[in-house]
């Protein structure tokens, strides 16, 4: 079973990550990209489960960066890893995991602004004005320029064509 630590980088000081303890020796800094062996980092908060870690990761994180001064708080010997998970109170960072929750919203992804366009032919019958189509594609944040080019590419790709001048169509 994967066990998880949270560490910090000892070159740079500013990137909180998790890694996977029982797997290979080495492993990068995402931040300043510095190779790091495992034995020798200290590991702030160690757990069986992903979530545990990636709350534990996000406090440290939290204190990194609200604490840039004053690094020795948050390197200090007060932090105790070896507590269970359900109990592990962040003491100086002033959080404990059973009241930590992630508030982060989930994002929508972007629609493709082909699709956007595509979508809106179909919806009006698959024949629209240009200028019909210009006024229906800048809610969905597609500037003319945009609108332009997308348009030469459908017609390159025989999704629509333009059977008069200024009606676009759907194939």
């Amino acid at each position: 079973m994967a066990s998880f630590g949270v560490i910090v980088c000892p070159k740079c000081r500013e990137h909180a990550q998790i890694i996977e303890t029982s797997g290979s020796k080495n492993t990068r800094c995402q931040k300043c990209g510095s190779n790091l062996e495992i034995r020798k980092l200290r590991i702030f908060f160690q757990s069986a489960d992903v979530e545990e870690a990636i709350s534990a990761r996000t406090v440290i994180q939290a204190r990194l960066h609200g604490q840039e001064k004053d690094f020795e708080a948050v390197f200090s010997d007060s932090f105790n890893a070896a507590k269970t998970p359900e109990t592990t109170n962040f003491g100086e960072f002033g959080v404990s995991l059973k009241d930590f929750k992630d508030k982060r919203k989930p994002r929508k992804p972007k629609k493709n602004k082909i699709q956007v366009i595509l979508d809106i032919l179909r919806l009006n019958g698959g024949r629209m004005g240009i200028e019909s189509l210009e006024d229906s594609v800048r809610r969905y944040g597609i500037d003319e320029d945009d609108l332009e080019k997308i348009i030469e590419k459908l017609i390159s790709s025989g999704e629509i064509y333009e059977p008069s001048t200024g009606i676009l169509s759907l194939i």
